[in-house]
C-alpha cells in the first residue's frame, strides 16, 4: 500500500514554483488561434445584435464545430425531406437535409450525422472576443496554480473530461441550442480548485473571503449563461459535476478520512473507486440517453 499512498495521498512534492503551466498556456493559445480563424472565416465580426459576444455568426460557429445536436445524431427521415426556408443557403427553398448538410459542413467535416467530435471541438471554440476573454481570465487565474500543484497531465485530463461532460449534459438538456466555449472545462477545474481550498481550509489566509469572491464570480457567470445566447449554463453544471468526480479520482490530497481506522490510503481508495464508478455511470448513462432518441428538428417551414 506504500506505493499507492505515495502516488495518491502524499502531498510533500506538490506545489512546485518552478513548474511551467504548459497545458493551461498551450490550451489558451489554441483557443485564441481558433477564434482568430473563425473570425477570418466569417470575413469579420458579426453585428452585436446577432452575436453579443463580438464574434462570428451562428452559422460560422456551427460549420466550424460548435455543439449543434442535428449534426451529432440522426433526424427522422420524414423531417429531412421537408421543404424549409434555410436562411444560410442562397435559395428560396430547400430540404431540411440540404440545410443541415450545409450547416454541419458535411463536405469538410466527416461523419454527418454522427459528428461526435463536436463533444470536443467546442472546448476550443468560443462565441466571440468577450466570451473568450472572460474564460481566459478564469482559466489562467485558476488553472495555473492548479497545474503547478497537480501537474499538466492531471489538469489536462480534468479539463478535457469536464468539457466533454458539460457538453454531454448540454446536448440532453438544451438540444435545440448551439453552444461553444470552454466554460464546462473551466467549471471542472474550478470544482477542483474549490475542493482543494476546502481540503486545505485551515492553512489558508482569509479563506472565507476567497470562497465568497470565487464562488460569487462562478455563480454570476452561471446566471449570465441562462440569459445570454451561446453561453451554455447546462455545460457549466455538467462540467462542475464532472470536475468533482475527476478531481476525487486522480488528484492527490483531495480526500477526507472516512474509515473508522482513520487510514488515509484506505479513505483515498474508497473515494477513488466511488468517484470512478460515478464518473463512468455519468458518461455511459449520458451517451445512452442522448443517442436513444433522434435529433429534434430546428427548421421553420417555408
Amino acid at each position: 500500500m506504500s506505493w499507492l499512498k505515495k502516488l495518491f495521498v502524499d502531498e510533500t512534492h506538490r506545489e512546485s514554483r518552478i513548474h511551467i503551466p504548459v497545458f493551461v498556456v498551450l490550451i489558451s493559445i489554441v483557443q485564441i488561434s481558433v477564434l482568430i480563424y473563425t473570425i477570418i472565416d466569417n470575413k469579420g465580426l458579426s453585428s452585436l445584435s446577432e452575436n453579443p459576444m463580438a464574434g462570428p455568426s451562428s452559422a460560422t460557429l456551427i460549420r466550424n464545430g460548435a455543439k449543434y445536436v442535428p449534426c451529432m445524431k440522426p433526424t427522422q427521415e420524414n423531417y429531412l425531406n421537408e421543404t424549409v426556408h434555410c436562411i444560410y443557403i442562397n435559395e428560396t427553398s430547400t430540404t431540411y437535409e440540404q440545410c443541415l448538410r450545409y450547416l454541419c459542413n458535411a463536405q469538410n467535416l466527416k461523419g454527418f450525422p454522427y459528428q461526435i467530435y463536436r463533444f470536443v471541438i467546442p472546448i476550443f471554440l468560443h462565441a466571440g472576443i468577450i466570451h473568450l476573454a472572460i474564460n481566459l481570465i478564469g482559466q489562467l487565474v485558476t488553472g495555473i496554480p492548479l497545474e503547478r500543484k497537480f501537474g499538466f497531465i492531471r489538469i489536462g485530463i480534468i479539463y478535457i473530461l469536464s468539457g466533454i461532460g458539460g457538453l454531454l449534459l448540454s446536448v440532453i438538456g438544451l438540444p435545440k441550442y448551439l453552444s461553444t466555449g470552454a466554460s464546462g472545462a473551466l467549471y471542472g477545474i474550478f470544482a477542483v480548485y474549490l475542493m482543494d481550498m476546502i481540503r486545505n481550509w485551515k492553512n489558508l489566509s482569509k479563506p472565507w473571503i476567497r470562497l465568497i469572491i470565487d464562488g460569487g464570480c462562478s455563480i454570476a457567470w452561471l446566471i449570465v449563461g441562462i440569459f445570454v445566447p451561446m453561453i451554455d449554463y447546462m455545460a457549466h453544471i455538467g462540467g462542475f459535476i464532472t470536475g468533482i468526480l475527476c478531481g476525487l479520482f486522480i488528484c492527490p490530497n483531495l480526500y477526507w478520512n472516512i474509515c473508522k481506522f482513520n487510514n488515509q490510503t484506505k479513505s483515498k481508495l474508497i473515494i477513488m473507486i466511488t468517484s470512478l464508478i460515478l464518473l463512468l455511470s455519468v458518461f455511459l448513462g449520458g451517451f445512452i440517453e442522448f443517442y436513444r432518441t433522434t435529433a429534434t428538428p430546428t427548421y421553420s417551414n417555408n
